[in-house]
């Protein structure tokens, strides 16, 4: 592996944009290898074996094109971080998301809205659990409101629904319980994109964004093994898609990425 080499990037379509911005406004003189197997998502309505299979062979194609660690923006596939295999350092947007949780709360009750994969799996939850019993999530999963975010939000009235569909249960569920839920963990890298959104319609609750938890534990491995690229210039941004071209390049506008080659690629499945 060398210093210089990118650091990978993988979502399921461009959710991950909102990983990406993050890391190159904080880390700015790495570069990055983004790639969003847009062609099938969303992730969070496909079974676990197929989700693995998926992963495993984009970590394969990244790790060929010489990547020297791999940033699971996808809460989906992080959610399944203990079946993945790979020569490079993965880090997960979950372990993040919980760490960035416990900066806001540590002990009650936070909401979470996530793909249904990531609930069903229980990542967080699992995760949680290793750092603290204090503090415990009541999460509600969407079938939609990724594909919607990522095939360009569509119309304003469809993406309120499917917003209010994915956060109005988990506040019901906290007042049965006689609590106000004040914190909404954004459990897919999705979610971000539409975050002024969600601060109109519910400006009382606090948004927990684990991609800055994701930066943090980026920064420490690069200090801890002298592991930062050594070359003077800014960074690169090379980004791959399987589908979708003309949305990821609209996102790349949008979201002001640094980009300099948007690419089409096959995934080569086994």
């Amino acid at each position: 592996m060398d210093n210089n080499g990118p650091i990978g990037v993988i979502d399921s379509g461009i959710g991950g944009f909102t990983v990406l911005k993050a890391l190159q406004d904080r880390l700015p003189n790495e570069n990055y290898l983004y790639f969003g197997d847009s062609m099938r998502m969303p992730y969070g309505e496909r079974e676990n074996d197929e989700l693995i299979m998926l992963a495993n062979t984009i970590i394969r194609d990244l790790e060929n094109r010489g990547v020297k660690a791999v940033v699971l923006a996808c809460n989906t596939l992080s959610s399944l971080i203990v079946e993945l295999s790979a020569r490079v350092p993965l880090f997960s947007v979950i372990e993040a998301g919980v760490q960035e949780t416990l900066n806001w709360r540590d002990r009650g009750l936070v909401g979470l809205i996530a793909t249904t994969a990531t609930v069903k799996n229980r990542g967080y939850e699992k995760e949680l659990e290793l750092w603290t019993r204090e503090v415990e999530y009541i999460a509600q999963g969407t079938h939609t409101l990724a594909k919607v975010i990522n095939d360009g939000q569509g119309d304003l009235k469809i993406l309120k629904n499917n917003i209010r569909e994915a956060v109005e249960p988990i506040l019901l569920k906290g007042i049965k319980q006689g609590i106000i839920i004040e914190e909404l963990l954004l459990g897919c890298t999705h979610f971000p994109i539409v975050a002024v959104t969600i601060r109109q319609m519910y400006p009382e609750l606090e948004l927990i964004n684990p991609a800055n938890g994701l930066v943090r534990q980026l920064n420490k491995h690069l200090t801890e093994f002298n592991y930062f690229n050594t070359q003077e210039e800014v960074g690169g941004t090379q980004i791959l898609t399987t589908a979708d071209y003309d949305i990821f390049e609209r996102m790349i506008k949008e979201l002001e990425l640094d980009c300099d080659s948007l690419e089409l690629t096959e995934l080569e499945l086994p």
